[in-house]
């Protein structure tokens, strides 16, 4: 059948000018058909082959040598690269925090800082207040900080003692108080037979990130220092929420701080976090930010020991690994080294936090602080024995 194109083809349907059916279609087909040329008759004659045309052989040519990747240089074992992580020659400030949880290689860590006559600066323990025994067993001069997150008042309830408001907003519902005084004495009655079963902490800290309400706050840590000093205890004041408190309210900072620092021996708290990445890539405003602070209490003569009672990256949530998790904290470490003030830090955190556990970076931490070179890898310890026991 002769052929046709695509453009004769709709050339000719245009010119119809009607809807043609199924049968319509195949004369239409048919008579397409008959446009192209009729094909001649092929005789015996004409179907002979062609001579076959001798086609010169191309000359050889070299074969192109195949490209070879360059060669990568293999990447530094871990230890090689932290090989230059030196603590400040004064000595390290970084501490541990703890929660309920694992903490695997806490002991050893412990054991070998103390050993090596490098305690650990700072143990703040929640709740679970066996880290801040051991600590104190292996060396006195590591700084312990407590807090109690609630109290069981039954064997269904408990109350959150983690701030407690004035009257006019949400106080626990458990309790009435009309004065912030009033509130810390019912406070301290439900803290205190815990204060005195643990000892070993240095100070205690009482309400965690409750970031407003600051002149209430103020007459609450008041009272509550005349409480716990009778009684012989510390206490760690404030403990605000990264990038807190606001300039504003640094007066009523500064007026517990001067009662600090007449007599008690008390502390302050403050915490300080990269929320979206690393310590050292945070600004000011959240990390470091008590140098600013600090500056307003030195020139209200209220300059008391400060504790960063939570250190941590990415807001608190996830390790970022061995590696990342030392430079960062190294950096933070000398910061902390260039003020006299700074007790130390509590790295957050070991235990059980929305995967934050660093119980890995305890081998080569141990290094950092000892000042020793930093290992890495699988270690054997031996069973540790202390006081006549073996762990």
């Amino acid at each position: 059948m002769g052929s046709i194109d695509r453009r004769q083809f709709l050339k000719l349907s245009a010119g119809l000018g009607a809807v043609i059916s199924l049968s319509g279609c195949r004369t239409l087909l048919e008579q397409i058909g008959r446009l192209g040329p009729t094909p001649t008759p092929m005789t015996a004659a004409a179907i002979q082959p062609s001579p076959t045309a001798t086609v010169a052989p191309l000359p050889p040519t070299a074969a192109s040598p195949l490209p070879t990747a360059t060669p990568q240089p293999a990447a530094a074992p871990l230890a090689s690269r932290l090989a230059s992580l030196t603590r400040p020659a004064s000595g390290s400030k970084l501490g541990v925090h703890v929660v309920f949880g694992p903490r695997d290689g806490l002991d050893e860590f412990l054991a070998q800082c103390a050993e090596a006559g490098q305690p650990v600066a700072v143990v703040k323990c929640v709740d679970d207040f066996e880290a801040a025994f051991h600590a104190k067993r292996f060396s006195a001069k590591s700084f312990t900080v407590g807090r109690v997150n609630s109290v069981r008042l039954t064997n269904k309830n408990f109350v959150d003692m983690q701030a407690w408001e004035p009257p006019e907003f949400s106080p626990p519902i458990e309790f009435h108080y009309a004065t912030a005084q009033e509130a810390a004495r019912q406070y301290y009655d439900l803290v205190k037979p815990i204060w005195q079963l643990n000892p070993v902490i240095d100070a205690w800290e009482t309400f965690n990130e409750f970031s407003w309400h600051w002149p209430w706050q103020a007459d609450f840590y008041l009272e509550l220092m005349d409480l716990a000093e009778a009684d012989g205890f510390r206490l760690g004041l404030w403990s605000p929420s990264a990038g807190n408190p606001p300039e504003e309210f640094y007066p009523d900072i500064a007026r517990t701080c001067r009662r600090a620092k007449a007599h008690g021996n008390h502390i302050m708290c403050v915490h300080e976090y990269g929320l979206d990445g690393l310590l050292k890539d945070a600004p000011h405003s959240l990390v470091t930010r008590y140098r600013r602070l600090y500056k307003y209490l030195e020139q209200e003569d209220a300059v008391i020991p400060l504790v960063i009672s939570e250190a941590g990256e990415n807001a608190g949530g996830g390790f970022t690994g061995v590696e990342t998790f030392l430079n960062d904290f190294a950096w933070y470490d000398e910061q902390l080294s260039r003020d006299s003030y700074v007790i130390g830090c509590a790295a957050w955190t070991l235990g059980d936090f929305d995967g934050a556990n660093f119980m890995a970076a305890l081998p080569a931490l141990a290094d950092y602080v000892i000042g020793r070179p930093i290992r890495f890898g699988p270690r054997a310890y031996l069973p540790l024995i202390a006081n006549g026991y073996t762990q």
